[in-house]
């Protein structure tokens, strides 16, 4: 598919009038001017043991398979024009075709993951917008979201404003200090209603330590609580090794419980309106081609009894430069005070990105 692109290049080129004319570089600017056009296929086999709900048998399976494409270009000497969008391939383990009838999607091209438009300076920093990672997730980084490959266990962090429809800005940096903003624009034509949730954030980095504050404002309608999400977090590089740390919270609603309070209770979800405390630690080390990875996550809801851990560990072989294989095993422990889980699982994967 690349080749293509660049043989489409090339023959516009060739059959343009002034392609006689052209130099080898003008060409090559010509050529460099595309779009890069980039993919991955990540495959993974998934094994999970709950003492509560019993064995999944083993399941091979698509892991988030997309592609993609990305441009920019200059509009003077210090702004420049950017533009990415980004699909989602839907269980690339299994061939599979659209049956209309049936109303089935098929395994093909099927969602949009990320698609924006923005222009950024050495001025005045960077503005987007479309559908991309917020920033509260970005710069909060929770494990289940940004780090581990599988993660169907890991507690995600509070926020609940979307990826669609946000209007983001990052400032420059100042000696290290950067501020960003995003706004979703939830027009009534769209949503029904008229909302604006909105994040903010502050980033510090210097020498190695990266220190972050963000909020969310929650007033999405993803939950019936609208009350806000803070976090912060710490990264902290020391050669080869690198500690990470980071707390998201939110407060719930008086008196809500997704709980019954009986011994045959067995739910152990994190609701949005139960509200939640949440902390992580993980410790990363590199060696060569190999990543080693541990790490620590803990939620307690703030309306009822539900307390959740996690304990993952991964361990990362670098192939080549397009290759990367990896095994996790976790252990998720939830307790409600009325019942009590214990869930184990191994992930051993593949993924391979050009």
């Amino acid at each position: 598919m690349k080749k293509t692109l660049l043989a489409s290049a090339i023959a516009a080129a060739t059959f343009s009038g002034s392609a006689l004319a052209m130099t080898t570089e003008e060409l090559t600017a010509q050529m460099e001017g595309m779009p890069t056009f980039y993919g991955n296929i990540q495959y993974v086999y998934n094994y999970e043991d709950s003492d509560v709900s019993g064995s999944n048998g083993g399941q091979h399976a698509d892991n988030g398979t997309t592609i993609g494409l990305t441009h920019s270009h200059a509009i003077t000497s210090n702004v420049e024009g950017f533009m990415k969008i980004e699909l989602e391939v839907a269980a690339a383990d299994e061939k599979g075709s659209q049956d209309v009838a049936n109303g089935t999607a098929g395994n093909g091209l099927t969602d949009l993951d990320e698609a924006y438009i923005g222009v950024r300076g050495d001025s005045f920093g960077q503005v987007w917008i479309g559908s991309d990672d917020s920033i509260y997730e970005s710069q909060l980084g929770d494990y289940g979201n940004w780090i581990f490959e599988y993660a169907s266990l890991n507690p995600y962090a509070s926020y609940t404003t979307g990826e669609g429809d946000l209007l983001q800005y990052m400032s420059p940096s100042f000696g290290g200090l950067t501020f960003s903003g995003a706004i979703q624009v939830r027009g009534e034509a769209d949503y029904g209603t008229k909302d604006y949730p909105y994040q903010l954030g502050v980033s510090y980095s210097m020498a190695g330590l990266t220190a972050s504050l963000v909020m969310d404002s929650n007033d999405s309608a993803a939950d019936t609580s609208n009350e806000n999400s803070y976090g912060v977090s710490f990264e902290y590089a020391i050669d080869a090794l690198v500690l990470d740390a980071y707390y998201d919270y939110r407060a719930g609603i008086d008196g809500f419980t997704d709980n019954a309070g009986d011994t045959s209770d067995q739910t152990f979800s994190l609701q949005g309106e139960e509200g939640r405390s949440q902390i992580g630690l993980m410790a990363t080390y590199n060696l060569g081609a190999n990543t080693f990875r541990a790490a620590y996550e803990m939620a307690e809801a703030d309306t009822d009894d539900l307390e959740v851990d996690v304990l993952t560990l991964q361990a990362l072989h670098n192939v080549s430069d397009n290759l990367y294989v990896y095994t996790e095993v976790a252990r998720r422990n939830n307790d409600n005070g009325a019942a009590d889980e214990e869930i184990n699982q191994i992930n051993v994967g593949g993924v391979y990105y050009f």
